[in-house]
């Protein structure tokens, strides 16, 4: 373990152990009112009429044409901030009242009637004939694979939805009184965000506008794009209404109205050699966007991207799509579209290894990634792949053989089964988006007394960042950590660096940060004030650019990868599991923190595991039936029994002293692994997730049968 890695108090340590930090809902004054949504009762309908009562004198409606641009801008401007017209999903915002309390606004909305002309919804993705966006490419030649294959095998996977289940729920804090600028503080992944699309909806310039993180409970991707058509709404509740609004969700209100993980289909055509040896493959992605497009063509791009995971396959062809239903929209979440295709392919791979009669584990070692091989996309690993030898030393570590072959054979009640899951994916955002696109930029400034204060956009959210900034800023000065400051970001006052997400927080801005101290260092001067600025720049040559149109290059800069391994108690007779334990080793290239980085990965395995095993969320007829943690099943201590974390670290030159993505990576292993857990308890298989005990035990009954 380096120097830096070596753990530290984290910053927002003592404020948060003592109740002294201050979450949206805890700004409080006399002078804030409150905002309440009217929402949408059908999928989609043709609102005929609302009829208001007389609205009085300490209430305000605000409607859709007191916008100057009813559209609320993420990746497009496709979603509405107020609906009056035509409803595309259960909980579509309508209309906002506003008054003095929360109870009183609701009271009123309460009055009004709005009519409505039901209409015909699509609620299945496969069913659906809008296609919202779509992307495909081809590498190699899969025809001729498929025209000399010996055997085509072929499957379907399907993966649900996932609820973000952070503790605090989507809350903004409104000030736009004097309708001629507005302020903005709240629980948000990515200020700039919101700041551009305020600008947009409102017609303001950029010194207008003013959005300010304060602390977050949790984010997960649920605070990325959301929080911007929160903040719009409360925006627009404080324009029309000339008071600072506070706009905070309670729990059934958020899980019903913001974005979900997005549900896939995902199809398999494998062509294989008469030794079965994988000659191509024919991949369809397909997943449900909900009412409206949003971010989901980041996503289904990043989904297809990671269609073979860790895996060598010559000859590709993969389509993929976001269809539109009318549902809740889905959005980003941890992963980003990763998890559904990472738990397709390492399962689909088992599964075929055994449909050949070969073993499953020594089969995807033989298609695995390793080094100068070529990468999904056709270009070539630039960096050392340290996967074979992760797995081998996971296998040795939680006695993988020696159990799948003694659990095969059980035949008692209560039976155990052990499984893995393999894992490469790409670090922070495909090709040079960066580059080209985000065009991030930090700033560091030093005091007259030597104090260094560090500017960006990138947000806290529980996962370190902000101290791991720090401890790279210092060590780049060979300052005590206490003379080096990060406060929330303000858009006021910070440049942008970029969102928070993608995993590249510390592997692209903590970059940043690290040659922006290093200049200062060099050009350091005693008792003056200096302001260090520093742009993103690519690290190294790029030797096979990453073509958006056909999606072959180098997609990603460096990748990170990681073996999971889940040990389940099956009881055969009811169809529970009980997770025993997890293991996980990850390389994340040089950890900053070894705490912190630990505790990522603890979180994100305990997610994952949520994701495989138990957060069944349903919608009968675009309702979704799970509207609160009572019903909304997430894990809790007692459900997870240990983990065991270690690393292996390949730095990754381009990053700060060669770390790399990390907060991501954690989640995506633990479906595959714990499905292929159950599997060897139960000798079925499966193609689904989340796995429950009513799916187990049927599958079991049919074996029997």
């Amino acid at each position: 373990m380096t120097q830096i890695s070596r753990s530290v108090k984290r910053m927002d340590f003592d404020d948060k152990i003592r109740g002294k930090a201050r979450f949206a809902d805890d700004y409080s004054s006399s002078s804030f009112y409150h905002a309440y949504i009217i929402r949408s009762t059908h999928a989609h309908a043709r609102i005929v009429s609302i009829k208001v009562p007389d609205i009085p004198s300490d209430v305000w409606l605000a409607r859709a044409d007191d916008l100057a641009h009813n559209r609320v801008l993420v990746d497009v401007d496709d979603q509405l901030i107020l609906n009056e017209e035509e409803v595309q999903y259960v909980g579509e915002a309508i209309a906002i009242v506003v008054a003095e309390t929360k109870k009183k606004a609701q009271d009123f909305a309460a009055k009004i009637e709005i009519e409505y002309e039901p209409l015909p919804a699509c609620f299945d993705m496969l069913e659906s004939e809008e296609i919202l966006h779509k992307k495909s490419f081809v590498k190699g030649n899969p025809d001729s694979a498929f025209a000399e294959a010996f055997e085509v095998f072929e499957e379907e996977f399907t993966t649900g939805y996932q609820e973000h289940a952070y503790m605090e729920p989507q809350s903004i804090v409104a000030d736009f009184s004097d309708r001629e600028s507005v302020s903005i503080i709240g629980s948000m992944q990515c200020p700039f965000y919101i700041h551009n699309a305020l600008k947009l909806a409102f017609n303001l310039n950029d010194d207008a506008v003013s959005v300010e993180q304060v602390t977050v409970g949790g984010g997960f991707g649920g605070k990325e794009e959301y929080p911007s058509v929160v903040a719009l709404q409360a925006a627009l509740a404080s324009y029309v209404s000339a008071k600072p609004v506070k706009l905070i969700f309670d729990r059934p209100e958020d899980i019903v109205s913001s974005t979900k993980r997005h549900p896939a289909h995902i199809k398999y055509k494998t062509a294989l050699t008469e030794h079965g040896d994988i000659l191509g493959m024919d991949i369809e992605v397909t997943l449900d966007g909900g009412a409206y497009l949003g971010i989901s063509t980041t996503v289904i791009e990043r989904s297809i991207l990671h269609c073979l995971g860790p895996y060598l396959v010559p000859n590709l062809r993969v389509d993929g799509s976001v269809r539109k239903t009318n549902k809740v929209v889905t959005g980003a979440f941890r992963g980003f579209g990763d998890p559904q295709t990472l738990f397709g392919i390492d399962t689909h791979l088992c599964h075929l290894a055994r449909h050949l009669g070969l073993d499953p584990l020594e089969y995807r070692i033989k298609h695995a990634a390793e080094d100068n091989a070529e990468t999904t996309t056709g270009a070539t690993f630039r960096d050392p792949v340290p996967l074979k030898e992760m797995i081998s030393n996971l296998v040795e570590e939680t006695k993988y053989k020696d159990k799948q072959k003694e659990y095969q054979t059980q035949t008692g009640r209560y039976r155990r089964g052990i499984g893995l899951g393999i894992v490469g994916r790409g670090c922070g955002f495909a090709g040079s988006a960066e580059r080209d696109f985000l065009k991030p930029y930090v700033q560091i400034k030093k005091t007259a007394d030597g104090t260094v204060f560090a500017l960006a956009a990138t947000t806290e959210i529980g996962q370190g960042t902000h101290t791991a900034f720090r401890k790279i800023i210092a060590k780049a000065l060979e300052l005590p950590l206490d003379r080096v400051r990060y406060e929330p970001p303000n858009t006021s006052v910070v440049p942008n660096s970029g969102p928070t997400n993608a995993s590249r927080s510390i592997q692209s801005v903590g970059r940043l940060f690290q040659r922006a101290a290093e200049r200062l260092k060099t050009d350091w001067i005693e008792g003056e004030e200096q302001l260090i600025e520093e742009h993103y720049r690519d690290e190294r040559e790029i030797l096979q650019p990453f073509d958006t149109e056909t999606f072959l290059g180098e997609a990603f800069v460096t990748y990170s990868w990681s073996v999971t391994a889940c040990e389940v108690l099956l009881d055969s007779l009811t169809g529970e599991v009980t997770l025993e334990k997890m293991w996980g080793l990850f390389d994340v290239g040089t950890i900053i923190d070894y705490n912190m980085v630990r505790g990522q990965m603890h979180g994100g395995m305990v997610q994952g595991y949520g994701y495989a095993a138990l957060e069944k969320l349903e919608d009968i007829e675009g309702v979704l039936q799970q509207d609160r943690f009572s019903n909304y099943i997430i894990p809790t201590a007692a459900d997870i029994g240990s983990i065991s974390v270690d690393f292996i670290e390949v730095p990754y030159p381009g990053g700060p002293y060669g770390a790399k993505g990390a907060g991501e990576l954690s989640f995506c292993g633990v479906p595959a692994a714990y499905v292929l857990a159950v599997e060897n308890a139960s000798n079925c298989s499966f193609t689904h997730v989340p796995l429950t005990a009513e799916s187990i035990l049927e599958a079991m009954l049919e074996e029997v049968r």
